[in-house]
């Protein structure tokens, strides 16, 4: 509660008043004694204690009722007074100042005169009614302070709220005149919102500033619709929303708030994505070429420059993309994933780079947000680029190079800050050759090549990840298998594994659904791996990889593993020397052939 120190000044003034019209000299003290108000001969003693004095006042204080005391220096409540019969006051009232019940101070008429003793005496209730009327004025200056105080302290406490919001906060008047705006909004706007006179024309432009207003004045509420603000590296995409307000005398008013697009899509990706994150640790091998792609991984994670991942289907491209995502300082920040294989090719541009309202029949209203604008402070992974159209190519190449994008439909460059990853099981050389991949793209995207190796070309990592399939399968399947079967494990380890990691984990899926009890056996396989030969071959005499991995081993009996040999033998296969590499590595043939 506050105190008649909180408003001495206008104590003083009370006084001075009280003592001009009844010529009486006024002291006003509070609730513990100290003057806070006087005139006279007390008007240097303002701000002083009258603990040792204020007998008459404690009282008054105390019972919350006044007192008219014509004998001071007499009266029983003087006599702990040192002035006990010999004071120089010949009368005195005190008034109390109560507020809400509770006595807070007093104010005291005190007479030094005989004269001026006769005029109390004779018009003590006029002088009582007035200093009634003195001491409600007092009270009612408290109530009216801690009013005021407490909207200040309202006030700041609603400016505080309104700062710590993300999202930028402006209320305008039915013209279009700014009459409130918190920091975020000041930040989106930090010249021309402090001008006088700010209007919405001049913060947002005059056709979404009148689209705003006339939506206002019709009641209606706008949603997600987006502005831009400044130009080239310095614009801002904001999503804008209203909302018109009525006050409590009627005022008509509009709620502004502005978000920017990348704090929304980083909510959207929060909230609405669910795919597995993962580390570079479950990435499961033991086998040298996982070992190096782990620590490769770790190394490159900080860089901002663009990642080229290859290998064949189900060898976990997109597992090893966001491991390094969430190792990078972009973690915090979406990871969007797109496939460039299953989305049609009539759909895939405007999937990528989103488009403006109006773009093309049946474009949604208001225009819809890309892929690449969705990862914008994050990592886009391009999986399957080698079956991106020719003309695309052209435009994420610009978006790599410039860092900066245009919608289908639109005139206006958005610039975009991602890290790109892209991955394909694809021969991106011969493409180039044959003219189905640009030559620009392929350099600008292969800063940082990685390549995960077949399952086939390394059977040792087998194990490993046999014991977390198992893991995975035993928790959802309510199994308890432990063991796998020396026969069981020879079949695994023939078998060439043509759907790498993937095919493996349907494998270990599909057998133990069959096993009865806690271990894995032959007869628990697929007859396709069942039936696999010593050589990894299926037992059909017409499977396509089976005849080229019987040519090659013919091959290689015939001239040698030498690298003389080597060169004989892709001679006479008609391929070339790299390409028998390749197939070596595919076909899990080593130097010496069995």
């Amino acid at each position: 509660m506050l105190e008649l120190k909180d408003v001495r000044e206008y104590a003083q003034q009370i006084a001075e008043a009280i003592a001009a019209v009844l010529k009486i000299d006024v002291e006003i003290a509070d609730n513990n004694l100290v003057r806070v108000a006087g005139t006279g001969i007390y008007s240097h003693k303002v701000g002083r204690s009258m603990d040792r004095q204020g007998y008459i006042y404690r009282e008054v204080i105390r019972q919350g009722h006044q007192l008219v005391i014509e004998n001071p220096g007499e009266h029983e409540l003087c006599q702990p007074c040192a002035q006990w019969g010999n004071c120089l006051e010949k009368c005195e009232i005190a008034y109390p100042i109560n507020l809400d019940g509770q006595a807070v101070g007093v104010i005291g008429l005190l007479c030094f005169s005989e004269e001026s003793a006769r005029l109390v005496t004779e018009n003590q209730s006029s002088y009582l009614i007035f200093l009634g009327k003195m001491a409600e004025t007092m009270a009612l200056k408290l109530k009216e302070n801690e009013f005021l105080n407490k909207l200040v302290s309202s006030n700041q406490y609603l400016n505080s709220i309104m700062n710590c919001l993300r999202e930028g906060l402006l209320t305008v008047d039915l013209n279009g005149r700014i009459i409130h705006y918190n920091q975020v909004a000041q930040g989106f706007f930090p010249k021309s919102i402090t001008l006088p006179g700010a209007t919405l024309d001049l913060l947002l432009g005059h056709k979404i500033a009148g689209e705003i207003l006339r939506a206002a004045k019709d009641g209606k509420e706008i949603l997600e619709r987006e502005v831009r603000v400044g130009s080239g590296q310095d614009c801002l995409q904001l999503v804008l929303r209203t909302l018109p307000i009525i006050g409590n005398m009627g005022e008509e008013s509009i709620i502004v708030t502005l978000d920017r697009i990348t704090e929304i899509s980083r909510i959207v990706n929060r909230f609405s994505t669910h795919e597995a994150s993962y580390t570079v640790n479950d990435i499961l091998g033991i086998s040298d070429t996982i070992v190096q792609l782990r620590e490769r991984a770790k190394i490159i994670a900080s860089s901002n420059s663009t990642v080229l991942i290859r290998g064949e289907s189900g060898t976990g491209k997109e597992m090893l993309a966001r491991a390094i995502h969430s190792l990078s300082p972009r973690r915090q920040a979406p990871f969007v994933a797109i496939n460039c294989t299953a989305i049609p090719e009539a759909l895939l541009e405007s999937e990528l780079f989103g488009y403006e309202e109006g773009a093309f029949t049946g474009a949604r209203k208001g225009g819809k947000l890309g892929k690449i604008e969705l990862a914008n402070g994050g990592t886009l992974f391009l999986d399957e680029i080698g079956d991106m159209p020719i003309f695309l190519q052209a435009k994420i190449l610009r978006m790599l190079q410039e860092r900066q994008i245009e919608r289908v439909g639109g005139l206006q460059s958005i610039p975009v800050d991602v890290r790109v990853i892209v991955a394909t099981h694809r021969n991106l050389e011969q493409m180039i050759v044959q003219g189905e991949f640009r030559q620009d793209l392929y350099y600008r995207i292969n800063v940082i090549p990685m390549l995960i190796e077949p399952l086939r070309a390394r059977k040792a990592d087998l194990e490993i990840l046999c014991e977390h399939f198992i893991t995975v399968y035993n928790q959802q399947l309510n199994k308890s298998v432990n063991t796998l079967s020396p026969e069981f494990r020879r079949k695994l380890e023939e078998y060439a594994w043509p759907g790498n990691v993937r095919e493996l984990q349907n494998t270990i899926e599909y057998a133990m659904n069959l096993a009865p009890g806690n271990s894995l056996d032959v007869e628990h396989l697929q007859a396709k791996i069942r039936d696999t030969g010593v050589n990894g071959e299926a037992g059909s005499p017409y499977n396509l990889d089976a005849i080229e991995r019987e040519a090659i081993l013919r091959c290689l009996q015939k001239y040698g593993t030498t690298l003389q040999g080597k060169e004989k033998a892709a001679e006479a296969l008609g391929i070339g020397i790299a390409t028998l590499y390749r197939k070596l590595v595919r076909y899990g043939i080593s130097n010496s052939p069995r």
